[in-house]
């Protein structure tokens, strides 16, 4: 098979050509229109095309509201999974093991989860890629290398899959790693199991499997900063998440692709070998270099071209090695603002040279002091899910991995509660003292996203308040024909949107993507919201919205794992019950439709700016924007006439995210 390589370079002119077309496309459209309606000019045309746009949408909401919804269940499930068959016991060293039973199961799945909580902040980077790390570099097995390859052939002939992931709850401070087996049969489940013990007690870290290790790495750092070229949907809650949890260093490198791209970066620099005293005193002059980006990318083009002072001094390797860091600055320069420039780009010459300087046997030493850390009781639980008979049949495999962890409590690392990210904003924007509105600059997207957040209410909390506040915000929420949704949906000002409220994190969420722009969206949404009355026949509906999150349509696999997750989080199905059945009384209340449409501006107002309700006066509210500049410029001059005169829309950039 002959081998070839992909490369890709981003091209700035795209984005002006996308605008163009936009442009001419939507001067193509009006000019059909003004011809259809004869029109004297292109604003008559739209007119014309609005009056008849909003003609047809009132027929269409009077003809829905003339439709009787269904009705409510009489039984609705009390819990989120009623008819899941579980049990909880404890293995040696008091190992919790969840038990999931499906008797029409011919497979069986063996799961593992490792509290990360005691990693120290400075040992964070060599978690970031950990999973991909256990089982996709090769494993030790009896004493013998095992290489990827290999590896990947074996495990396609003797098991259905192994895996591994992160598995986290900020709410409830669970941060784990969990590996996974399955088998199609008992003899391919038991050698999952073996096969889960290899990776998490035998990865091949040798100096000796570097190339393989140093690939992995730069395959990882290359789908990482593609991430913002994916869809939307894929890839925009991950970098509000982090904002909003910033206090917490282990959800940075576990969750926030920003964060987990500068450690791999790092790892990156760490695994190269070679780097005499004068790469490394080369790296430094190159942090030296000052002017602006412009300048320094010219710099950059010379050490391309090995016409940069300097590197004629460097042996043939070197000098590669040399074009390597120029791809990386170059790569990482539109991560970072103007106004850090030349302290950042000083950092990465730095790290880079501290990285060859620790080398990869030190490297991946202190990798491995991680990995043992986790393999101890004290920070673990299992799950399994599979028939009666299966589960019988690997329980000495699953003893046995219980049995090889060190006896041991887990140890739990102390994190500085700094908002790490509104640091560096405030070391650049001495105003940005208590950020209220925040927008992540993206320069390949054309529209804009919301990802507005204030506290709500959760499953443990049943106090009246609180449940009359949730209710009022199922009332728009969801798909129904009458919902913010479907609504803006339907008008083109977004793709996936919506008013949500999480019960996992107890927070309620306005989403939209995709946005025209940001401003147009959000009016049409307040507008929508402010215009509706009273309508007795969405109490139920409100309430519906409270028993959607049923799992039971769900694989097996995920039900499993998802009630393991749940009862470490301390969400039994006792405490959803008790949700549950806190709503269904309120249901009993004759005037709860009345009080839950006085309620509802209100609570929709903590996440719609400019509806009712100051964002400064939203305790704990996040408003966080991902867009082009044009889209956070509009976006601030709305909320300086909708929310307050000196709003400000402090600009974020990937770079606040490093750690």
């Amino acid at each position: 098979m002959t081998p070839y390589v992909e490369a890709s370079k981003p091209n700035p002119e795209l984005i002006h050509q996308e605008q163009k077309e936009r442009e001419e496309r939507a001067a193509a459209e009006t000019a059909t229109l003004q011809t259809a309606y004869h029109a004297a000019t292109a604003q008559e045309a739209l007119q014309r095309y609005r009056d008849e746009y909003d003609a047809t949408t009132a027929a269409l909401e009077k003809s829905a509201a003339s439709m009787t919804p269904p009705k409510f269940i009489d039984n609705p499930p009390l819990t989120l999974d009623d008819q899941l068959d579980f049990k909880t016991r404890t293995l040696a060293g008091g190992v919790t093991l969840v038990e999931s039973t499906f008797d029409s199961m011919t497979s069986a799945t063996t799961g593992i989860a490792l509290r990360l909580n005691g990693v120290p902040e400075n040992q964070l980077v060599y978690v970031s890629l950990l999973p991909q790390l256990l089982t996709r570099v090769g494993v030790i097995e009896n004493g013998k290398p095992v290489s990827y390859e290999e590896m990947t052939e074996r495990l396609r002939n003797e098991i259905l899959s192994l895996n591994a992931s992160f598995s986290l709850n900020p709410v409830t401070d669970r941060y784990e790693l969990v590996v996974r087996g399955a088998g199609n049969s008992v003899a391919e489940s038991r050698r999952a199991i073996e096969w889960m013990k290899l990776a998490l007690f035998h990865p091949d870290w040798r100096v000796e499997n570097l190339p393989r290790l140093r690939d992995l790495v730069d395959q990882a750092l290359g789908s990482l900063r593609a991430t913002t070229q994916r869809s939307e949907e894929s890839w925009v809650n991950d970098p509000a998440l982090a904002y909003r949890r910033q206090d917490n260093p282990l959800l940075l490198a576990t969750a926030s692709f920003m964060t987990r791209t500068h450690s791999l970066f790092r790892l990156r620099w760490m695994l190269k070998e070679g780097g005499s005293a004068t790469f490394t005193g080369f790296l430094a002059d190159l942090g030296k270099a000052v002017g602006s980006r412009a300048e320094r990318k010219a710099i950059l083009a010379a050490i391309h071209d090995a016409k940069y002072a300097g590197m004629e001094k460097l042996p043939a390797a070197e000098r590669a090695m040399a074009v390597d860091a120029a791809r990386d600055l170059e790569t990482t320069l539109a991560d970072i603002p103007d106004s850090s420039l030349a302290a950042d780009w000083s950092a990465l010459c730095s790290e880079m040279a501290a990285g060859l300087q620790f080398g990869p046997a030190n490297a991946l030493a202190a990798l491995d002091r991680v990995r043992r850390s986790l393999l101890v009781t004290g920070g673990a639980r299992m799950f399994a899910i599979g028939s009666a008979e299966s589960q019988q049949a690997i329980e000495p495999g699953i003893r046995d991995l219980a049995a090889s962890l060190d006896s041991a409590p887990a140890k739990k690392a102390v994190y500085a509660a700094t908002r790490r990210v509104d640091q560096r904003l405030r070391d650049r924007e001495p105003a940005a003292v208590k950020p209220v509105f925040v927008g992540l600059l993206n320069a390949n997207s054309q529209g804009g996203v919301f990802l507005n957040s204030a506290p709500g209410t959760g499953y443990h909390d049943t106090s009246r308040d609180k449940l009359l506040d949730y209710l009022a915000s199922n009332l728009y929420a969801g798909h129904g024909a009458h919902g913010i949704f479907m609504k803006t949906w339907a008008a083109g000002l977004a793709y996936s949107n919506g008013i949500r409220l999480r019960l996992v994190d107890g927070r309620l969420n306005y989403y939209a993507e995709r946005t025209p722009e940001l401003p147009q969206t959000l009016k049409f949404v307040i507008g929508e919201l402010n215009k509706v009355q009273p309508d007795a026949a969405l109490t139920d509906y409100a309430i519906a919205g409270a028993f959607d999150g049923t799992r039971s349509a769900s694989p097996y696999e995920e039900r499993g794992e998802s009630m393991a997750n749940d009862l470490a989080d301390g969400l039994t199905p006792g405490v959803i019950s008790r949700f549950h059945q806190a709503i269904l009384d309120l249901r009993k209340d004759a005037d709860l439709g009345a009080e839950l449409f006085r309620r509802m501006n209100a609570v929709y107002g903590t996440v719609l700016p400019g509806m009712n309700v100051k964002a400064k006066d939203v305790e704990g509210g996040v408003y966080f924007v991902i867009g082009p500049e044009p889209q956070l410029a509009a976006w601030e001059e709305y909320l300086k006439k909708a929310d307050a005169p000196d709003a400000r829309v402090f600009r974020l950039y990937p770079r606040d995210f490093w750690m």
